[in-house]
């Protein structure tokens, strides 16, 4: 996106080790975006609640989601390719960070995937 003389890229996943992990978190990345387009703000709550909303309990009934190839704990939580959750942080109405556990499975370590 151009505005005045800058260009704005948005940000898309880090590189990182695992391709095809960053490639799965955009994807999550834009089935928030497209929420963000119908209703000008993200989904809030938790992993199971945000997943609620995205797959047709708004009031459009718009179902954004899973994202193709992802699946989804008994719980309801969206989950990584590694069967852990997602974390969900919301940063403010139009900006929410998404976090992959990475392979070790454990949030909060140097290998978790990252996306805002």
């Amino acid at each position: 996106m151009v505005v005045g003389s800058k260009t704005f890229i948005p940000k898309a996943p880090p590189p990182t080790a695992e391709p095809g992990a960053a490639v799965e978190l955009d994807k999550v990345r834009l089935m928030l975006r497209d929420y963000r387009t119908l209703y000008h703000e993200n989904p809030v709550g938790t992993n199971a609640e945000i997943m609620k909303t995205l797959m047709g309990g708004n009031p459009k009934q718009a179902r954004l989601g899973p994202p193709e190839g992802q699946t989804l704990s008994a719980a309801g939580e969206l989950l990584d390719r590694w069967g852990t959750p997602y974390f969900f942080h919301q940063l403010s109405s139009d900006l929410t960070e998404v976090r992959s556990a990475g392979p070790d499975k454990t949030m909060w370590t140097s290998d978790d995937i990252v996306t805002k």
